[in-house]
């Protein structure tokens, strides 16, 4: 493929090349294949941070990691797989080291518990939370503060994956009903 270095043209050239291929480029140490892809893509990382911290002054630190660590880690990318998927398993671990290491011991559910507008009463301190019991305070936080599967959470509470379902949705309905009022 020939390549124009003249302005905008190159990003032209770029632009309808898949992900895979840019990220080939970039393996190979071409530059250009990396700015298309983080324009593509940093607005999705972005959101997905969002949703899940809400401190800005972390949130731009945090993105600019991740973008950080897909440049380090570049090299470790098999073709075999979409770059997408695996960019965001970058952003999860990201996420999770940064709530590890300055020791958040609360969870967020924005997602699953919480409208899209999310305020301090939307923090949810699992280890005090007097309404679950410990199978779902374990249940929970192994699902969306340790990002486990249902597989390793069943193997952990040594009963099978669909009584962890079922734990989880017990334990969410009851905060659903004390925090927001709900009976759904």
């Amino acid at each position: 493929m020939a390549i124009v270095k003249e302005g905008n043209k190159v990003a032209q050239n770029y632009s309808g090349l898949t992900d895979v291929a840019l990220m080939m480029m970039y393996q190979d140490g071409d530059h250009m294949a990396f700015s298309i892809l983080y324009e593509r893509h940093k607005s999705k990382v972005y959101s997905y941070l969002e949703k899940r911290l809400h401190d800005k002054s972390h949130l731009d630190d945090l993105h600019q990691r991740v973008f950080v660590k897909f440049h380090k880690s570049r090299h470790l990318y098999n073709k075999k797989y979409e770059v997408l998927p695996w960019l965001y398993t970058i952003t999860r671990s990201e996420l999770l080291d940064f709530f590890k290491k300055r020791k958040i011991e609360t969870v967020e559910f924005n997602e699953n518990l919480f409208s899209d507008e999310v305020d301090e009463d939307s923090i949810i301190d699992l280890q005090n939370e007097k309404s679950l019991s410990e199978k779902e305070k374990v249940a929970i936080e192994n699902r969306y503060l340790k990002d486990k599967d249902f597989a390793e959470i069943s193997n952990l509470l040594e009963t099978s994956q669909s009584n962890v379902r079922k734990i989880i949705s017990r334990g969410l309905k009851k905060l659903r009903i004390k925090y927001k009022g709900e009976e759904a």
